[in-house]
């Protein structure tokens, strides 16, 4: 990360200290920029871009300040993130709020994304198991969550009898949002610990 970028991200830290811890990863060329997972901007060359929502593209247009851009197969893409010129940042309290808001229209994105989602868009679930699941049920991503993996293993077994180990894991992993084969060493002893337990248990299926 460049000097200009660091300097430009522990600035943004101390002043949305009060919003949440900043975070920062790779993107596009530059870092995209999140607070408890919610992206609200963009850092591109120690420049910072936030994210607009529908009330405040009316300030950053009415201000004709600059869209992010990058390019993708040689044409220009223009993202929804505007950048923060140097009168923003010399008025924070107005910035505080601009980036609160862009962490609201992020968190309401996410929201209705988990409400789109449908149990076999999850790791390791299939349209075949949303079906089984449905069957005793468990007809969304959130119950199949409450419930967790065990209590969903125990109920599929109820229709399905050959119901094994490698289905446990596979509803941890739908739920924690990883492959099985990806699941930590210790959640699978424990899965399997717990399985051995069960009446009638098998190792497969």
């Amino acid at each position: 990360m460049k000097s200009t970028t660091t300097e430009t991200l522990m600035r943004l830290e101390d002043l949305l200290k009060t919003l949440g811890e900043v975070r920062c990863r790779s993107l596009f060329g530059g870092y995209s920029l999140t607070i408890d997972k919610a992206a609200f901007g963009m850092l591109v060359e120690g420049e910072l871009f936030l994210r607009a929502n529908e009330q405040s593209a009316g300030y950053y247009t009415q201000r004709n300040l600059s869209k992010l851009k990058f390019t993708r197969r040689g044409r220009a893409v223009y993202l929804n993130y505007y950048q923060v010129d140097s009168e923003l940042w010399n008025n924070p309290d107005l910035l505080v709020q601009l980036a609160a808001d862009s962490i609201s229209c992020a968190n309401e994105d996410i929201a209705q994304r988990q409400q789109e989602m449908r149990v076999k868009d999850l790791p390791n679930l299939s349209l075949q198991y949303e079906i089984w699941l449905w069957e005793v049920g468990i007809s969304d991503v959130d119950t199949l969550k409450a419930y967790g993996a065990k209590e969903c293993w125990l109920r599929l077994r109820t229709i399905k009898k050959n119901c094994g180990v490698k289905a446990l894991y596979a509803l941890e992993g739908a739920i924690v949002g990883l492959h099985e084969a990806a699941l930590p060493a210790e959640t699978r002893r424990e899965l399997y610990e717990w399985f051995m337990q069960q009446p009638s248990s098998v190792s497969e299926g």
